[in-house]
């Protein structure tokens, strides 16, 4: 069930940075929602960090600091785009740092829930 919720929130989230990444105004909601949205993760991330280290705890541990990493990119790109400093390159790799988190977390987890 954790899971499940972390892949839902994990497709809001994805949703929701890029809405305030690429709106020119009005963009504050959307970042104010994605951060209630990664507190979630946080909770699930618990739950599943205790469940993933069983099985493989490299990879668990692994996720940890690359989720911790992804929250802090992403609290400095919506800083820039707060100050109308947002560049292509942050852009380009806050979506890198999502996809390598994803596959992180699909190998920590074992393919589940799709395999």
């Amino acid at each position: 069930m954790y899971l499940w919720i972390h892949l839902i929130f994990a497709i809001l989230l994805i949703v929701l940075i890029s809405l305030s990444v690429f709106k020119k105004k009005g963009f504050m909601p959307y970042m104010m929602i994605s951060r209630v949205t990664y507190l979630v993760f946080i909770v699930t991330g618990i739950i599943l960090f205790f469940k993933a280290y069983d099985r493989d705890p490299l990879f668990a541990i692994l996720k940890v600091l690359a989720a911790l990493m992804f929250i802090a990119l992403l609290e400095m790109t919506f800083a820039e785009k707060t100050k109308d400093r947002l560049t292509k390159g942050m852009i380009i790799s806050l979506y890198c740092a999502l996809i390598l988190l994803f596959i992180i977390g699909f190998i920590t987890a074992g393919g589940r829930p799709f395999v």
